[in-house]
């Protein structure tokens, strides 16, 4: 099994999502990559190295039309695919696969449903990740406990600049991000540093479970955190806005038990 980067290490899969009219869920291997509602009207791009799996991967796409069933006049929905070298725009790499519908009778007014799927093996695989092999996740009240246990460390850290700390709360993330699109984990390390210096030290209270949801995503092996306000997740002042992330990624391993992935 690969212990890291083939001699391939500069080849990027990049997954290209326009849409417009719609809410939309686009997922990998079961973990959501993209989610935007109705009321957005855009195109994204995400790297996917970081999240492929040997051998066969597969993309789903979700969409329906609001609840209500009434849109505006434009609808739209694209969704591409693409493998190439580091350096190189999606549009000049390999387009692996493509979807595109404008059919507004195609696509149900409810919870999204799938409307395309499409399997890929990827060459290079940067793995095995660390969260592949991670315990299978049951969400209950003591596994809660511990995740909260775990915001609160990283927003102490956050407070009084301890980089360091930070960083090894995010390290599966930085060298899983290192191998796969070929960075320097000491550039990595400094994000983290800069992450502190942009922080202003908040009054912090204890994380509340309720103020979150939690999502079981890849294969029951990693949990996905958002604040239900839609807040930042580290945010626990809801006056004042914090850089960071709007959600994360967790997994529990044999040897170092709860740990952020992403």
């Amino acid at each position: 099994m690969s212990s890291g980067p083939s001699e391939n290490a500069h080849i990027f899969y990049v997954l290209e999502l326009q849409h417009a009219g719609l809410d939309v869920n686009l997922l990998l291997n079961d973990i959501e990559i993209v989610r935007a509602d109705s009321a957005e009207q855009k195109a994204s791009q995400q790297k996917i190295d970081g999240w492929l799996v040997r051998g066969e991967n597969e993309i789903r796409l979700l969409a329906g039309l609001p609840a209500t069933g009434q849109t505006g006049a434009l609808l739209d929905l694209k969704c591409l695919l693409f493998r190439g070298p580091h350096g190189r725009q999606p549009g000049e790499s390999e387009a692996l696969a493509r979807f595109a519908e404008r059919d507004r009778s195609k696509f149900p007014a409810a919870d999204p449903q799938q409307v395309w799927r499409s399997s890929f093996t990827a060459d290079p695989y940067y793995g095995p990740w660390r969260w592949e092999r991670g315990y299978r996740i049951e969400l209950s009240r003591g596994v809660l406990a511990e995740v909260m246990r775990l915001l609160r460390r990283v927003t102490t850290a956050l407070n009084s600049g301890d980089a360091e700390t930070l960083g090894s709360s995010f390290r599966v993330s930085m060298e899983e991000r290192s191998r796969a699109y070929d960075l320097r984990l000491d550039r990595l390390q400094e994000q983290a540093k800069a992450w502190c210096d942009l922080w202003n030290p908040m009054r912090v209270s204890d994380p509340k479970p309720e103020d979150y949801s939690f999502t079981v995503e890849g294969e029951r092996r990693l949990l996905r955190i958002e604040r239900k306000d839609k807040g930042r997740v580290f945010s626990f002042d809801k006056v004042a806005a914090r850089p960071g992330p709007e959600r994360i990624y967790l997994a529990q391993t044999a040897d170092e038990g709860w740990i952020v992935v992403r």
